[in-house]
């Protein structure tokens, strides 16, 4: 297997002193102030953020509603009420976890983490194969990902955020507790990586238009699902592994590799239906520890009206 590479790039934080963004820098020195606390008093914290967010932020709140009604047509109006509200604070403190992630050493953590699969993924990352990690949006990727890569160096791909100062601190962030990032765009970078032999971790579970999508099945519903990981797969031949990561209890949590020797099936579709059953299996065990707070039923099959 060739060198992991690193192309993050720490840029410069000089261009944003400006009072714009000032209420950025409050938010971010108060978080690098939390986690001097403990884990158990920072997580508090973060419980207070998600309950924060759940009374101010009504958009995200209905949003989320659609989406457990949408998912869980089983639960009772109690039960929906429970779990959308359990989701604001498993968000709130994801928000906190990414902290941890980025600004202490996990140390904490690591005695109290469980990681199933994780012989198979070394021995996958030891051949002269590329290995594509396939994640999701859960509560904090940011910590999933620190966590395993401890164990095993890997680069992440990511979405460049609106805010120039806020892409500019997750980029520094994540260059200190990962092995680097790749914009996920820049799709000839990651094809090369993967063809090198080195591992990229990937979330699929992304609504990317009509255009750049197929529907599979998640929770039920046809769901748009970008084929991006079915192309790569077929193109590198590379190994290819579900990840999950989860706060079982407390400050125990637990990290889950799956090998999907399946992939590539030779069918996006099929592809994008087995990548979806991982995810929702994974979602089902400890439901309010996914991003039900944005739009993932946006897309719809031609002729179905918004769930929003």
């Amino acid at each position: 297997m060739s060198s992991q590479a690193n192309p993050t790039a720490k840029p410069p934080l000089s261009a944003f002193y400006g009072p714009q963004y000032w209420p950025i820098w409050f938010a971010m020195g108060l978080l690098r102030l939390i986690t001097l606390l403990p884990w158990s008093l920072g997580k508090q914290f973060g419980r207070l953020l998600g309950r924060l967010l759940y009374q101010v932020s009504k958009r995200r709140r209905v949003i989320v509603e659609k989406n457990i009604a949408a998912c869980f047509p089983e639960f009772d109006d109690k039960q929906q009420r429970k779990l959308v509200l359990d989701t604001f604070y498993a968000n709130g403190m994801g928000v906190i976890e990414t902290a941890y992630a980025w600004w202490s050493s996990l140390g904490y953590i690591t005695k109290r983490l469980d990681i199933d699969g994780l012989e198979q993924l070394q021995q996958a990352c030891a051949s002269d194969k590329g290995v594509l990690i396939l994640g999701a949006h859960f509560t904090s990727p940011d910590l999933g990902c620190a966590l395993l890569n401890q164990q095993q160096a890997f680069m992440v791909t990511y979405q460049r955020h609106n805010n120039p100062l806020m892409d500019a601190l997750i980029l520094r962030g994540r260059a200190r507790c990962l092995g680097g990032a790749i914009e996920r765009e820049q799709i000839r970078q990651v094809v090369k990586e993967l063809k090198g032999g080195n591992t990229i971790w990937l979330a699929p579970d992304q609504d990317l238009g009509p255009d750049r999508s197929v529907f599979a099945p998640f929770f039920g519903l046809q769901t748009a699902t970008t084929g991006i990981a079915s192309r790569l797969a077929k193109t590198t031949q590379c190994h290819v592994f579900f990840f999950s990561h989860q706060h079982v209890s407390n400050s125990h949590y637990r990290l889950s590799l799956t090998p999907l020797s399946a992939l590539p099936s030779g069918d996006v579709v099929e592809d994008a239906n087995i990548i979806n059953a991982c995810i929702e299996r994974a979602v089902r065990q400890y439901p309010e520890q996914y991003l039900w707070l944005h739009r993932r039923f946006k897309t719809r099959p031609e002729g179905e009206t918004s769930i929003y």
